[in-house]
């Protein structure tokens, strides 16, 4: 059974579920705007975040090299640290070919004590060149980085911070575009590279207002940049033209020497070390791939509008409708966040679909106490109108508490229809029924008062005693099948139907004499006892015998016998007619039911009589059949249980 809908429910009900849904909708959207703050829900909203960044990958940037300090170059030169006059000769090889820019991501903090001249030879090496950018040490934000010792500083063309922003769960997916370490604020290494030889670029301008990390525009794993040996360049197996109108970023690959960082969001590159980030970095930066965060109130906003959304739809569609409407907005939400970054922007979107999760079963819910309290209501007013319902179940003894409510209304509502169905049979009874004998009277009465009697017609008053008689019986048949029906009698005592049949037969004896019909009843030898109402049983009993002497040919027969058939007695009552049409037997026992050939024809009736039979021996945990004798006629089996057999 459905939840009740706004349109379906009585007038109290909607405005009950109104104020239901603001409640839920203000509690719900209060919640959402809270998850919408910074660093809420940060692991939903950081796997869509690689998602996102993996979905709109572009190619590595051609104009990044990477010269990589690997595990074949410890090999061949030896243990780290290196003397610093490879380095300079590295950046002199590198220089020759005039590269954009050169970026060493090497820490130069502490002067050189073994080889003190290789500081000066670096230091020119550096100077001479003009392009290359040393970096700060990575320190947080807030802290003195240590900068590189004076020579190198002074001959650098610039300085850059190389601090990367881990997040809670380890990973690295964003960095600060500026950093505000005192005494100044710089921006960051692969940022400045750019600006080398063109600082005059907006990008390369301090900011008044320093921006808000920037998610890492990450490149596509293949092809990846291209990276060089540091032993080969070194060597002079790499020509300098190689490096030709490029940016070089020099720093450590090899393990133990490199920090390797978790980077879902690289396709294909789960981790990497920090000169491979800032390749990334540097990509993404000429190619404008890095993300910008949507403001919060922006995203505070998208998230509440989707989850409204939702709550509207659970509001005024049903449980089924609802459920799509909700899934259609989550897959619609993760798309939009998924498309956001080809416009440049990042959005978090983990608090909408949070809030679509959350909303569906809260929603489902109220509804589902709203119905349940709608149907406690409605059994409150059937029985408040006298219809017995079965016990209900508090849902303490286990169960399904809504399932059990829902038996019972079922159940009222096929009562309701079986009583709608009386109604419309005494609609009908009383309409053509009981109307019939009063319209012959008034009819016969106005015939004669206009023509005078008729000559082959039975006097004015017999012919209304006649009618008044039948409608007299009609009337007595409604009533006992009504009282059946409605109130079954509880009175049970022994019974002898030996007995009950005589006193029966007593009844017809006036009916079948003026049919010349004989009764043949043998009893037999013992008691034939059962439980049950005398009264209802004779009346029953009666009518069978009745209707037996009705509908067969005069100056015949009706056979009447008892027998034991195990732990029940059988009743049959045979008459000498034309039999019962085989297609009216199954709706023989419906009350007004009659054959059709009888319909019209000179044997009154309604259908009662027998449809009070059936119903006065089902409750008394018997049953009754009817179908037609091999030797003719058609017989009647009234079945019911011995007294003492059950």
């Amino acid at each position: 059974m459905p939840s009740p809908s706004l349109h379906t429910l009585p007038p109290t009900q909607p405005a009950r579920l109104w104020r239901q849904w603001l409640w839920l909708a203000l509690i719900l959207g209060s919640l959402v705007l809270w998850w919408s703050l910074p660093g809420q829900l940060q692991r939903g909203n950081a796997w869509l975040q690689d998602w996102a960044t993996r979905w709109h990958a572009r190619a590595a940037a051609p104009e990044v090299v990477l010269v990589l300090v690997d595990e074949r170059s410890i090999a061949a030169i030896g243990r780290w640290p290196w003397r610093r006059a490879l380095h300079a000769q590295l950046v002199r090889h590198i220089d020759a070919g005039q590269p954009q820019s050169i970026a060493l991501d090497l820490l130069f903090t502490e002067e050189e004590l073994d080889y003190p001249q290789d500081d000066l030879l670096l230091a020119q090496a550096v100077a001479d060149s003009g392009r290359v950018v040393l970096p700060l040490a990575p320190s947080p934000e807030g802290s003195n980085a240590p900068l590189p010792i004076a020579p190198l500083a002074q001959a650098a063309a610039a300085l850059g911070h190389s601090h990367l922003l881990t997040e809670a769960d380890g990973n690295v997916r964003r960095f600060a575009p500026w950093l505000a370490s005192p005494p100044a604020s710089l921006q960051h290494l692969a940022l400045v590279l750019p600006c080398i030889e063109r600082p005059q670029l907006p990008a390369c301008q301090r900011p008044a207002v320093l921006p808000a990390p920037l998610a890492i525009g990450f490149a596509q794993r293949l092809p990846s940049f291209t990276h060089y040996s540091y032993i080969d360049v070194l060597q002079g197996h790499i020509p300098s033209s190689a490096f030709r109108n490029k940016h070089v970023l020099v720093g450590a690959s090899a393990t133990g020497i490199a920090q390797a960082h978790a980077t879902p969001g690289a396709p294909g590159q789960p981790r990497m070390s920090d000169v491979e980030l800032l390749g990334h970095i540097l990509h993404g930066h000429l190619h404008r791939t890095h993300l910008q965060p949507v403001p919060t109130w922006v995203n505070q906003v998208l998230n509440l509008s989707v989850v409204l959304i939702g709550l509207l739809a659970l509001l005024w569609w049903g449980p089924s409708a609802a459920l799509l409407a909700c899934l259609g907005l989550g897959l619609l939400t993760i798309a939009g966040a998924l498309a956001a970054p080809a416009l440049g922007w990042l959005v978090q979107p983990a608090a909408a679909l949070l809030g679509l999760v959350c909303a569906y079963p809260l929603w489902s819910w109220r509804r589902q106490t709203a119905a349940l309290h709608f149907l406690q209501q409605e059994m409150d007013a059937l029985q408040a109108r006298g219809m017995p319902l079965p016990p209900q179940d508090d849902g303490v003894t286990g169960g399904d508490f809504f399932q059990q409510r829902i038996t019972v209304v079922e159940q009222a509502r096929r009562q309701l229809h079986q009583l709608q169905a009386q109604r419309e049979q005494a609609m009908r009874f009383i309409s053509h029924d009981i109307r019939a004998p009063i319209s012959a009277i008034l009819t016969r009465m106005d015939m004669e008062r206009h023509f005078g009697p008729p000559p082959d017609a039975p006097p004015l008053l017999e012919h209304i005693e006649q009618q008044a008689q039948r409608a007299l019986r009609l009337a007595d048949d409604f009533v006992h099948l009504a009282r059946s029906l409605e109130q079954p009698s509880q009175q049970r005592a022994p019974v002898e139907l030996g007995l009950l049949i005589d006193q029966a037969l007593d009844d017809v004896w006036a009916q079948a004499s003026a049919r010349q019909v004989q009764l043949h009843w043998q009893p037999p030898e013992d008691e034939a006892l059962t439980l049950g109402d005398a009264s209802q049983l004779r009346r029953a009993l009666v009518n069978l015998l009745s209707n037996a002497i009705q509908y067969g040919p005069a100056q015949s027969s009706v056979t009447v016998q008892l027998q034991r058939a195990g732990n029940d007695w059988l009743l049959r009552v045979r008459d000498r007619g034309a039999g019962i049409d085989p297609h009216e037997l199954p709706r023989l026992f419906t009350p007004f039911a009659r054959q059709q050939r009888h319909e019209g024809g000179p044997v009154s009736g309604t259908g009662l009589g027998l449809a009070y039979v059936a119903t006065v021996t089902h409750q008394h945990g018997g049953q009754v059949q009817a179908h037609n004798h091999p030797e003719g006629g058609a017989e009647f089996v009234l079945q019911l249980p011995a007294l003492g057999s059950r």
